[in-house]
């Protein structure tokens, strides 16, 4: 197993953080079929004594890759590469292609959920006595890059996704469930795309150049707005897809 590491860094050229390129690494064994789902990975020591990385490099690469959902831990057997990863359900705006037009898969992480101070934005959409709640996730491009997701919407609505499974808050097109299972349809979106302060994006703590943000405000029929969200997409080499057909 490590052998197929050794190769890896030989034939890549090395940027970025160390960590970061022994994570690329790993990600390729594991993408590539080396290392199949199930199987136990090298410990850290063994990593960083075969390796050019120190075991505090070692320890942060597969840190990142647990926090990814690629590796789990078990407490004393050691850490394994995950099973297969649930997608994204039918992504609506983190859609990118890979060289062939396909859609990349979308690898969602949920970071959590908090009531929020409203600002005058926020005031303006969603008025002045609903209590607005913020969902956040981690969206993983094909393990290429990750895309910060901020989805506002009013308390009452927040309540019943948060309290769905945990899973299925996860991966779930928050617009379909609300069209399937509380009959709120989206009849018309808004978006926008400007590029993020710099201060911004390190205020957030994410990886990459600043490159985009997006945000979209989804309406249902001619009244205020269901949901507000923000995407947060780092410098990147793919196409992304928007489509203004409003699918049900």
């Amino acid at each position: 197993m490590i052998e197929s590491i050794k190769s890896r860094l030989a034939s890549t050229e090395a940027r970025g953080p160390k960590y970061q390129v022994l994570c690329t690494a790993i990600i390729e064994a594991i993408s590539r079929g080396d290392w199949k789902p199930g199987v136990r990975l090298p410990t850290e020591l063994e990593l960083s004594a075969e390796l050019p990385f120190s075991l505090g490099t070692v320890q942060k690469a597969y840190g990142e890759l647990v926090k990814n959902g690629l590796v789990e831990r078990s407490r004393g057997r050691g850490s394994f590469v995950a099973s297969s990863r649930r997608q994204m359900s039918d992504p609506w705006y983190c859609r990118f292609l890979d060289d062939k037009g396909t859609l990349l898969p979308v690898y969602p992480r949920l970071l959590g959920h908090k009531i929020v101070a409203k600002d005058a934005r926020l005031t303006e959409l969603f008025g002045k006595t609903a209590k607005i709640v913020r969902i956040d996730r981690i969206n993983s491009i094909s393990d290429e890059f990750e895309v910060l997701s901020h989805f506002f919407c009013a308390q009452r609505l927040a309540k019943f996704l948060v309290r769905l499974p945990t899973e299925k808050v996860q991966t779930a097109n928050f617009k379909l469930i609300l069209l399937r299972e509380l009959g709120v349809p989206i009849t018309r979106v808004i978006q926008t795309l400007t590029k993020p302060a710099p201060r911004t994006w390190r205020a957030l703590r994410l990886r990459g150049r600043p490159h985009l943000m997006v945000e979209g405000t989804a309406y249902a029929g001619q009244g205020s707005a269901v949901f507000f969200q923000q995407l947060y997409i780092p410098e990147n080499a793919r196409r992304m897809v928007f489509d203004s057909e409003l699918k049900p």
